[in-house]
């Protein structure tokens, strides 16, 4: 485990929080010699739903360092996390397997990243760093392809361990925020109705401690080989907290108003009740009681998550501004995306822990101009893994056998492209939070999701209904279709191991 100490690039941090440069790598090192394979920045974030870019067709959001990797890039407008919960998606995402494939379904499951594909750019000799949220379980795992990591773990509460966030607070006499209705009281965090904001200098945000650690490893880095550069922002996840002047940013500006209402709640499965039931408790950093919810109060919220964005945007701006200076830019392969989504009160519920589109859809923008032309938006239905064999290609490593992805390599390169995915699919495990595990498959035209410990089912007609407000699944006009995604559901399941 290393942790570096790093400044921000900002010159607020300069003057005001470290004071000092960040001390020098021990020993004298070889100067930089730019590598013929390119780098690859891998950017995730968490819990950021598909509609937050303003370059994909969300022109609420401030996020011009992110519309800059899309307009000169490949947006991926319909791309899927594979389970809406932070384990489930990440071990996904990192080995190219589905649920059924990995085992891991919930946070609670196992998974030490010492199967994931980020291993064939280690032995193809990249070296390779992870600056923020993996989320492995343990958190701290040796097991994984990194030669250096710098940990941040959840932005709520105590971490299960002493990560390097901590170690940059402690000796500033910051806590690692403790839950916030505990220290505001009852009342006043009720009102806040999940929308907080950062109580201490920017630059001690874990979003700005990630992001400045990342732009200071770049710069400082001097090795021969190219890298591999994971950066996993800890936000927009909730606690929903940004640095006020970011929310205030969206103070005004038309944002979109919540899908559906509590009285949805009839019509669909009981266990959404039973997660509308949660969120008004009152002993997790995540309680908004939602039974309070109003247009007002509602805006505010996203005001507050779209803020959190901006401020990743931002940091994604600095790294793509060092990278520049140090002239390998364009010999970079970027990538971000997210974990999975946040509902925001979408059909009266809260974070994740459903089939929504909210909760399962996220950004994905691949930029390498130098071999991916850009300035195109796809529709193409896309599980973010599928990103992963073109990353892989192109980097001269290994493409592992026997993983569950539908390579997008000759659509990014603009040649004749790979079919598109008929179904993209997801599952997640039954926990305090959701209390049925489910799974689902989506195809262009229809969403079908199916409890596994339950009676309850959902289906969608995506032509007529995009905002998932009817549930047909007992319609008789529907049967033959709700039929059809159960045999392919049940196929899905069963897949362990090549797709």
């Amino acid at each position: 485990m290393v942790a570096l100490t790093a400044m921000s690039t900002t010159a607020t941090t300069r003057r005001s929080f470290l004071g000092a440069a960040a001390p020098a790598l021990a020993g004298r090192a070889p100067a930089y010699q730019r590598p013929a394979r390119p780098n690859v920045v891998l950017i995730m974030s968490d819990e950021q739903r598909w509609d937050t870019i303003g370059a994909d067709g969300c022109p609420w959001m401030i996020t011009p360092n992110l519309d800059r990797l899309g307009r000169q890039g490949v947006i991926f407008s319909n791309a899927y996390c594979a389970s809406p919960v932070c384990v489930g998606s990440r071990a996904a995402f990192q080995y190219g397997l589905y649920p059924p494939g990995t085992g891991v379904y919930h946070n609670g499951n196992r998974w030490d990243g010492s199967r994931d594909w980020m291993w064939s750019l280690r032995e193809a000799g990249y070296h390779c760093c992870a600056i923020g949220k993996n989320h492995y379980v343990p958190f701290e795992t040796k097991a994984s392809a990194w030669h250096e990591r710098v940990i941040v773990e959840n932005k709520n509460g105590a971490a299960p361990f002493q990560d390097d966030w901590d170690r940059f607070l402690k000796p500033h006499g910051i806590p690692r925020p403790p839950l916030r209705y505990e220290r505001i009281g009852r009342k006043a965090f009720r009102e806040r109705f999940g929308a907080h904001t950062w109580e201490w200098a920017p630059e001690t945000h874990s979003d700005f401690f990630t992001g400045d650690r990342a732009v200071d490893w770049i710069r400082r880095y001097n090795r021969r080989e190219p890298f591999l550069l994971w950066v996993g922002f800890p936000g927009p996840h909730t606690p929903i907290d940004p640095v006020k002047q970011y929310a205030d940013r969206y103070a005004g500006r038309r944002l979109p108003a919540v899908v559906g209402s509590r009285k949805e709640l009839d019509g669909k499965p009981w266990e959404q009740r039973k997660q509308f039931e949660y969120w008004h408790l009152d002993d997790n950093d995540d309680g908004i009681w939602l039974s309070d919810s109003t247009p007002e109060k509602n805006q505010r919220l996203r005001a507050h998550y779209y803020g959190n964005i901006s401020m990743i945007d931002e940091k994604v701006g600095e790294i793509l501004g060092v990278l520049e200076r140090k002239g390998v830019l364009d010999n970079t392969l970027v990538v971000f995306t997210s974990d999975h989504g946040n509902m925001l009160v979408d059909h009266a519920l809260f974070v994740k822990w459903s089939g929504y589109e909210a909760s399962i859809r996220v950004p994905l923008l691949v930029w390498y101009p130098k071999r991916f032309p850009g300035g195109r938006r796809t529709p193409r239905l896309t599980q973010i893994f599928d990103v992963a064999p073109a990353l892989l290609e192109e980097a001269g490593a290994a493409v592992p056998e026997g993983r569950h992805w539908q390579s997008c390599a000759r659509f990014l390169r603009r040649q004749e492209p790979e079919p598109e995915r008929k179904y993209v699919y997801a599952a997640v495990g039954k926990s305090r939070q959701c209390p049925s595990m489910f799974s689902v498959v989506r195809s262009r035209d229809h969403k079908y999701v199916y409890y596994h410990d339950s009676e309850s089912r959902e289906l969608y007609d995506l032509r007529r209904d995009p905002n998932e407000l009817k549930n047909l699944v007992f319609d008789p006009e529907y049967r033959a279709a709700a039929e059809e995604y159960e045999k392919v559901r049940r196929r899905w399941m069963d897949r362990r191991g090549a797709a």
